[in-house]
């Protein structure tokens, strides 16, 4: 079923004046609404929380320290990228805002790995991973969160329709959402070791 394109532009045109409205309660989360051309939306969200480097203890240390000990700091000035989220209305809100995520530079869309991570906590407390590397269709990462497009034609989600959130949701909702799982919560944490460095996405929960 299509939307009318008159019907479409007129919702569009809701849900944008409905981030103007709250514009300054996206822009104190870093999250700036950056284009609007029918019928995408642009924001680039811009992360805040400081790069944590973990450096493990050994027995040459000079502190004094258990072997095996780890030392934690936050390096000042060194956070998680700012990343571009597009947002496709088209036949909206029949169906669900569709999202991909983009180079704030060159509008590029995102390999999996060059991104951040995403994770939401369930109600026993424990964290999901809710950015993916590849949905079936699109073939791209993906945001697998209710409200999404891509997660509503997602298989496995054939049971959680739309059309049961529609009427509670909005594209200012939705963008709240995804600053949640992506940058609310999550910390970028160095691992420095002997043989290299690796980086880990971790989730503080939060009320």
């Amino acid at each position: 079923m299509r939307l009318d394109p008159v019907i479409n532009r007129l919702k569009f045109d809701r849900e944008l004046a409905r981030l103007q409205d709250g514009r300054e309660i996206l822009e104190q989360r870093g999250i700036f609404l950056l284009a609007s051309t029918y019928p995408s939306i642009d924001f680039v969200l811009v992360p805040r929380h400081r790069l944590r480097a973990i450096v493990p203890i050994t027995q040459q240390s000079l502190i004094f320290l258990p072997a095996g000990a780890q030392a934690v700091a936050e390096i000042p000035g060194i956070s998680a990228s700012a990343f571009k989220a597009h947002f496709d209305l088209s036949n909206y809100d029949l169906d669900p805002p569709s999202l991909d995520f983009r180079d704030p530079w060159t509008n590029q869309v995102l390999a999996y790995n060059q991104m951040f991570r995403a994770l939401q906590f369930d109600q026993f407390r424990k964290a999901h991973v809710v950015l993916l590397d590849d949905h079936p269709s699109t073939h791209k990462p993906f945001l697998c969160l209710r409200g999404i497009r891509e997660y509503h034609e997602h298989p496995q989600h054939s049971g959680d329709e739309w059309l049961l959130y529609r009427q509670d949701s909005s594209i200012f909702s939705v963008v709240l959402s995804l600053w949640r799982v992506s940058v609310d919560l999550i910390h970028p944490v160095l691992f420095l070791q002997e043989n290299g460095a690796q980086v880990q996405w971790t989730a503080e929960e939060k009320l």
